[in-house]
């Protein structure tokens, strides 16, 4: 009897090998980038820094040379480090390809290689995020002119804490126990600093407890801790060979989603993408009685159900009250776009309801109810919501002396116009990117992306006419009259009227 050799089994293919085959099939498959996508990215990107870079230069690095150290540039890194780790949870911040996440992942592969370029990605972010935050605070305390160890010393320090939020945002993405509580501490954080921030810029500069720490000592304590994080982050490299599946893959079509709308030049896709994983992670829901009320409107109790669910993101809607206490002394167009503009965004907090409106009207047609009772019922909520915000920002800075008269009466009379603008731009459908070309000295943009983004800040600014008018015309001590509340509150009904009126054309959709 002839013995026969048993086949030989290959050998695993290395992770780089194992890669390139699949970017070769996807590129096979779908094709490379479009040049038309990636130019109007490019020139979107190179139009917001032509626009944005003298005033971010400007308060990363004041030309005034500042007084004694203040407390506020302390408690404004805080806010903005916050605001990092908030991103870093939605962004994973750990994550793969989905081509990655489809093929490699579950393969026999060393999760250390896989996940390498995201955690060095995302350790690089922090430097240069902590380092960029470090020198604005420095900005702001440091006498002129500065030495190069004024800047190493702030650079060194902010990126040390920008590598320990990045660490803190990881354990959150290991551990899914504690990733609620982590997001809730990350929102309540920076809220409370924009509130603590503004309510010491309303009292006067609070000066430091202590005198000012040598520059040296700073520098060797921030490159001592950045040395640390640094090591820290070598010892979770380590730690990824035991990582589960589950969030990495999660994580993987966040940011492909993100990649999605980058790609497709489409950020619209960012609301679905945003409810679904919000929705995803509530596992322990409770039903409640609110829905079998006779009296309210199963509509209006669906709108409160979701505002009571999402109430931890209201944290933000409070931080951003306080914003407007920092423009009170600016330019008032800039105090407008930001009163206007943060009302418009607490109400939408349900503007989900109305996408889903669209894209289920077997629903509505379940509940025999018409597209004038529609269109009523979701600019409720969003009403009060909107009123309540601008009666509170317009409240204190009638209390800090910058208004006077009954401007909270304003704010709450001006809710149904933002409700209104709310419910227009959450009925607004995908960004059309046609032919139609806006020229600019950089060149060509499409014009759908600007009408989308413009799409009910435009009902809002004709609505909210007295109140853009009266920040203009009524500075303090300048009394604020009845007639500009009158003419608010003609404003708004005419503004919920014609909506409403008008909704009844799309009866038959429901």
């Amino acid at each position: 009897m002839t013995p026969v050799a048993a086949p030989v089994r290959p050998a695993s293919p290395a992770t780089v090998d194992a890669r390139r085959w699949v970017r070769r099939r996807r590129i096979a498959a779908e094709g490379r980038a479009d040049v038309g996508t990636v130019y109007t990215v490019a020139l979107a990107v190179l139009m917001a820094i032509v626009l944005v870079r003298q005033p971010v230069a400007r308060a990363v690095w004041p030309p005034e040379a500042p007084g004694d150290p203040a407390v506020t540039p302390f408690i404004g890194a805080v806010a903005a480090l916050a605001a990092f780790f908030v991103v870093l949870r939605q962004l994973g911040p750990l994550s793969v390809s989905r081509s990655d996440a489809t093929w490699l992942l579950p393969a026999p592969v060393p999760r250390r290689t896989l996940l390498a370029p995201a955690l060095a990605l995302t350790t690089t972010a922090a430097l240069v995020v902590g380092a960029v935050i470090g020198v604005a605070v420095t900005g702001h305390i440091a006498a002129r002119p500065t030495g190069l160890l004024v800047l190493g010393a702030g650079g060194a320090t902010g990126a040390a804490a920008a590598v320990f939020v990045a660490l803190l945002a990881i354990a959150g993405q290991h551990r899914p126990s504690v990733t609620r509580f982590a997001d809730g501490a990350g929102i309540a954080v920076g809220a409370g600093s924009l509130v603590v921030a503004a309510a010491l810029s309303a009292h006067g500069e609070h000066r430091l407890p202590f005198p000012p720490v040598p520059p040296v000592a700073v520098l060797a304590a921030g490159v001592a801790a950045l040395a640390t994080g640094l090591i820290l982050v070598g010892l979770t490299w380590r730690e990824l060979e035991s990582w589960p599946a589950a969030p990495i893959a999660e994580a993987s079509i966040n940011a492909g989603a993100y990649a999605d709308v980058v790609y497709a030049v489409e950020p619209s896709y960012l609301t679905e993408m945003s409810a679904r994983r919000f929705w995803r992670s509530r596992t322990r829901i409770r039903t409640t009685r609110l829905l079998r009320t006779g009296w309210l409107s199963p509509l209006i109790a669906q709108d409160l159900i979701i505002l009571r669910r999402k109430a931890p993101r209201l944290w933000w809607s409070v931080g951003a009250a306080a914003v407007p206490v920092y423009l009170a002394e600016g330019p008032a167009w800039l105090l407008i776009g930001v009163v206007l503009i943060g009302a418009l965004g607490a109400a939408g907090f349900t503007g989900e309801s109305t996408h889903s409106d669209a894209a289920n009207p077997a629903m509505l047609r379940l509940l025999g109810v018409t597209g004038r009772r529609v269109t009523a019922a979701r600019l409720v909520v969003p009403a009060v919501i909107a009123g309540g915000w601008l009666a509170i920002t317009l409240a204190v800075l009638q209390g800090l002396g910058s208004l006077t008269g009954p401007w909270w009466v304003l704010g709450l009379l001006a809710g149904p116009a933002v409700a209104v603008g709310a419910y227009q731009r959450a009925k607004a459908s995908a960004a059309a990117l046609g032919t139609i070309l806006i020229d600019t000295p950089l060149g060509a943009f499409p014009a759908g992306m600007l009408l989308w983004l413009l799409n009910g800040i435009d009902v809002l600014a004709v609505l909210t006419l007295p109140v853009s008018v009266g920040l203009v015309m009524l500075p303090a001590p300048e009394v604020l009259g009845w007639p500009w509340l009158l003419a608010q509150v003609v404003s708004s009904a005419l503004g919920c009227a014609l909506l409403v009126r008008f909704s009844a054309r799309a009866t038959h959709l429901f």
